[in-house]
């Protein structure tokens, strides 16, 4: 499986190519942050007050998306798998 350059929420590094991915409706995003505090490794906020997040989902962090998109009060995030 070949590994490709991906901007993480920490930072830039070198992820897996996975299924699932995250996306976020910005229109509907208040960044409230409840998504960092429900995954923290795949969520953060920049100091400008934006959302920064990791669009593909590593496979042992797919339950944290789960929580993150749950808890989503204005129900901005979205996981999807892709075949």
């Amino acid at each position: 499986m070949s590994a490709r350059k991906t901007k993480t929420a920490s930072g830039t590094g070198t992820r897996d190519r996975s299924r699932h991915h995250l996306s976020v409706d910005n229109d509907r995003c208040r960044r409230y942050g409840i998504c960092v505090a429900e995954a923290p490794t795949l969520f953060r906020m920049s100091t400008d007050g934006g959302l920064r997040y990791l669009r593909s989902v590593p496979a042992t962090e797919i339950e944290q998306a789960k929580a993150a998109v749950r808890s989503c009060p204005m129900l901005a995030i979205a996981l999807n798998e892709r075949r």
